[in-house]
Formats: structure tokens, sequence, C-alpha cells
């Protein structure tokens, strides 16, 4: 997969037609999303020389319109690009998103963006993908300018987990929530978080429990306080483990500190590793 963090540096690419594009915040990387990006990689594959290409940011738009109202983070950055990279697509773009970018009316970013850099053949966007200055441009708008301008475009529906249509804003709710079960049918993966070994009081050690105590980054929706069943990756090694989130409910402090207990690990201290937690399931109150 070929990775542009620039738009500049899109212009001039070569690249195989036709150009099957999807785009979106893709905030979680959840299943509607992954039916979108699934959808144009074996679109491109099926052609006889196809290339597949996703549109994307590196920051949720919120953080340039409306600091206040940025949502939690479900997924890095770094992680997304990871994981899309694991889908077989051919080309990531995935540039901050700025005000420049915010204030180009819907004509403009498709004339400027999808055809003048892009040179998008297909194009493939869920029902409710918005666009362009405030939003104005909606899946409609873009069937209809895709046939003045020449290239298709392919509006899909919802994805339904249960009775509720899968958003990352209702993920969001479910793992605040603890509910991080529902929240992976969701995801089509566990919720995860990664953090920083560090050290803690040493009290679990001197019971004979060693526990990793990790700082995770506020910037990321966090599960409910409680006892998680829990997988953890060290140095690309998953172990099966148990997490207690909040406030020790042995001792008296007060300090928030997540501590993940790994039943067979025994290998080196972990402290100054970084640890992915995968949360499996909330087993009780902490």
């Amino acid at each position: 997969m070929r990775l542009f963090r620039e738009l500049e540096d899109v212009n001039g690419l070569e690249l195989p037609s036709p150009r099957i594009m999807t785009a979106g915040v893709f905030d979680g990387l959840h299943r509607a999303h992954c039916t979108l990006v699934r959808g144009v990689v074996e679109k491109a594959r099926s052609e006889t020389s196809g290339s597949s290409m996703v549109f994307t940011f590196s920051n949720h738009p919120l953080s340039v319109l409306a600091p206040a109202y940025q949502p939690k983070k479900l997924l890095s950055s770094e992680r997304k690009a990871q994981l899309l990279n694991l889908t077989g697509l051919d080309v990531l773009i995935m540039p901050e998103f700025t005000a420049r970018l915010a204030a180009l009316d819907p004509d403009a970013f498709i004339q400027e963006v999808l055809v003048g850099r892009f040179r998008v053949d297909h194009l493939v966007v869920g029902f409710d993908f918005r666009f362009g200055s405030q939003g104005c441009g909606d899946a409609d708008l873009l069937v209809r300018r895709g046939r003045e301008l020449g290239f298709e475009v392919e509006v899909l529906p919802a994805v339904y987990e249960q009775e509720w249509p899968v958003s990352s804003t209702r993920i969001r709710e479910l793992v605040e929530e603890g509910r991080v079960r529902l929240a992976a049918d969701m995801l089509g993966r566990p919720y995860e978080l990664e953090g920083p070994v560090v050290h803690g009081h040493g009290r679990g050690t001197g019971l004979g429990y060693p526990t990793a105590n990790l700082l995770f980054d506020p910037a990321f929706a966090t599960p409910a306080s409680g006892v998680y069943a829990v997988l953890a990756s060290i140095d690309g090694r998953i172990h099966p483990a148990m997490m207690n989130l909040g406030s020790s409910p042995t001792f008296q402090g007060t300090e928030y500190r997540p501590e993940v207990f790994l039943f067979d690990y025994a290998g080196e201290s972990l402290y100054d590793n970084r640890l992915r937690v995968y949360f499996i399931e909330r087993l009780r109150e902490e």
C-alpha cells in the first residue's frame, strides 16, 4: 500500500485505471467503513488493471471546525493506516484536515480534488456521506455531478448490528458505557487502547500479583470503570489478561490508574514498553 500524507503528493500520480475510490472520515474504521473499503478493493481486483484508493484524514474534521465538540478518538491515524494496509488496498491518501479544505464548496471539492487531483473513475460512498463547506454536499449531488463529469458513484446503505445502525457515535457511547462486547460487534474487532507501561506503587508485586500500570491518552474513548477480560499485546505476542479501570479498589488512593495483569507473562520488566489492550468483556464493577 502506498501512503500519501499530502494532497500535493498525489498530483500526477500514475496509477492503473480505472481508479476506484472511497472517501470519508472513517472514525474508528468500523464495519460499515470496512464494507466500503472491501467493496473498493474487490472491484479494483475484478477489473483488468484497476487501482483501489481510500481518501481520509489524519485528524477529525471537528478538530478544525469546532474543537470544543471534537469527539473522543476511537483509533489513531497510525493504527488506521495499519488496518487499511491489511485489506489489500493500493493507495491511502490521508492528509490533515485543514481550514483550506473546510472552505471548499462542494463543487470545488468535486472538481479540484476528486477529478483534478485523484482523477477518480468510480467512487463508493456511504448513504450519509457529506462533504464541502458546512457539509452542504451529499451523495445525491455526487451522483448528479458524477454523470456530468464522467465518473460513476455508488452509494451503499447503512450497516446494522441488531436494531442499531453501525456508527462511530454509537460505538463511542457503548465503549464509554463499558459495553465493549457490543462495541466490538459494531467495530468488527475488539476495541483497543495503547499506552506506555509506567511505574506504579509496587503493591501488586508485593502481594504476588504483579500488574502493569498503563497511561492511556485522554483524547481516546475510555471504557467505563470496571474489571475487564482483555487481550494484551506486547512485542507482537498476545497474552490473555485482566484489567481494572478506575482507582484501586483495595487501597485508598484516588489516582486513576489502569492496571492490567498478564496471566502467562514471564518475561523481563515491561516498564517503558508500549502495550496494546483489546477489550473483550466487562466482568464486573471495579
